[in-house]
């Protein structure tokens, strides 16, 4: 006669409730498209940079081009500051990833790391926008703060 023994997966995903599941596979899929969209983003901030310093050193009609375009370019944020904001915005979606990866472990680090990235990227996003701009990151980034703070009894 054939004995059966039942075994209890001792996995994390076992412990892992469903909501912090479905929030952390959320979290991932929103920090990839914001990494695509980061590097998309440097790659034409960097394109628009050389093209305008290039324009600018011509003369005649592309030069004016290019002074035209530093013109309206110094009508917006600084490109510092534009720059400024790119980085920040890269660092702190790598910091709430890496956050998430420790949530999902069920490591109640992540969840102050994800916290701390969140504030600091909401309030990057008010500086560089204003408060009206930033009202969908204040909004979203307070949800998710709030719902995995609903989770952190599960977190060790």
């Amino acid at each position: 006669m054939e004995q059966q023994t039942q075994t209890t997966p001792t996995t994390d995903a076992a412990k892992r409730p469903v909501f912090l599941t479905v929030l952390c596979i959320l979290s991932f899929i929103a920090a990839g498209l914001a990494i695509l969209g980061y590097i998309t983003l440097i790659t034409v901030m960097g394109a628009v940079t050389a093209g305008a310093s290039a324009l600018e050193g011509m003369s005649g009609e592309a030069g004016s081009a290019g002074a035209a375009m530093s013109e309206a370019m110094s009508h917006g944020p600084s490109a510092g500051m534009t720059w400024a904001y790119i980085a920040v915005g890269f660092v702190t979606v790598l910091v709430s990833l890496f956050g998430v990866i420790k949530m999902w472990k069920l490591q109640k680090i992540g969840f102050f790391l994800y916290v701390g990235a969140t504030v600091v990227s909401i309030i990057m996003t008010i500086v560089y926008s204003g408060f009206g701009s930033g009202m969908m990151s204040i909004v979203f980034g307070a949800l998710f703060i709030v719902l995995y703070g609903l989770n952190l009894k599960h977190l060790k």
